[in-house]
């Protein structure tokens, strides 16, 4: 696998100085290639099928074509008929980030968010998904083309993941009750929310998906694009852990947020909940309860 990486690569076996073990991914496994040719990142998954590696790959290249923000650049990956399925990326010597970097990272989200760009869409009339469905993680992400956006989240995001959990044995039906009415209560709660129009999605930023580099420059990966609104990659921002304040001090001043942004955040947040609920379990499916049940109230109130 590293050979067939190193030559994709275009760069000679008797180049190769070291392979180092690299940790913190937990879908794939990950190691430094140190060469004369210079130094790459390769993830691999002996699980995966081609498409697990050509989305990520695909979700990096929409990124940085915006020019907005950076991503590590992609260099090969695997092609079809291979043992193993695996990734190769520009290494990123990592730095540690300042106040300065997160205020960065807040402008240049904005910038991200803000960019438009018909090839990115799924059609004219087709404001919201993306050209392909793709993955959250090891999970499927669906992504068809919609003009609704509130019924693209209540009908691609939540209701899978909740009947999946039902089916798997993973929460009681009162709890999938408690989502799927969650699920309905989301025309009203985002109806103002398509007011902005989509914007192009990491679609999975917490803080395990920024990298700082050497110099501090902030570099997104493991992305799962798509064309939504905006709030989602700042809810999910603030969920797991959250990133500095500067971060969203620079992107608040960027780009203000609208009326009502507090009470959408619960909507956005179930998400990636109820996506560790299906992967992990435990106490994610309750906070995921919890957080249906928030989505409630703040409707009804």
């Amino acid at each position: 696998m590293v050979e067939a990486a190193l030559r994709a690569a275009g760069v000679q076996r008797s180049d190769l100085a070291s392979v180092e073990p690299v940790g913190g991914g937990c879908v794939s496994a990950n190691a430094c290639l140190r060469t004369r040719a210079g130094s790459f990142f390769l993830k691999w998954n002996r699980e995966a099928d081609e498409a697990f590696f050509e989305v990520e790959a695909e979700g990096l290249a929409a990124l940085a074509a915006t020019q907005a923000v950076r991503t590590p650049r992609v260099v090969a990956r695997s092609e079809e008929g291979e043992n193993v399925h695996w990734l190769l990326l520009a290494w990123i010597e990592p730095g540690r980030a300042a106040r300065p970097d997160w205020a960065r990272l807040g402008r240049e989200l904005a910038a991200l968010h803000a960019h438009k760009d018909a090839k990115s869409s799924a059609g004219p009339e087709a404001k919201y998904g993306w050209r392909r469905s793709n993955l959250i993680g090891p999970l499927p992400q669906p992504n068809p083309p919609a003009s609704d956006w509130a019924r693209f989240w209540a009908c691609q995001r939540i209701r899978p993941l909740a009947g999946e959990l039902l089916a798997s044995g993973k929460c009681s039906r009162r709890e999938a009750g408690v989502l799927e009415r969650a699920a309905d209560a989301m025309p009203a709660l985002l109806r103002t929310a398509a007011e902005e129009g989509p914007s192009l999605l990491h679609g999975d930023l917490w803080s395990g998906n920024v990298l700082f580099a050497a110099a501090g420059e902030p570099v997104l990966i493991d992305p799962a694009v798509y064309r939504g609104h905006r709030e989602v990659d700042l809810a999910m921002a603030s969920l797991f852990g959250g990133f500095a304040s500067a971060f969203y001090d620079a992107y608040r001043e960027s780009w203000p947020l609208a009326l009502g942004h507090e009470e959408r955040r619960s909507a956005y947040q179930l998400y990636p909940l109820l996506v560790h609920a299906r992967l992990f379990g435990g106490g994610y499916l309750a906070q995921a309860v919890a957080m249906a049940e928030r989505v409630q109230a703040v409707v009804r109130s």
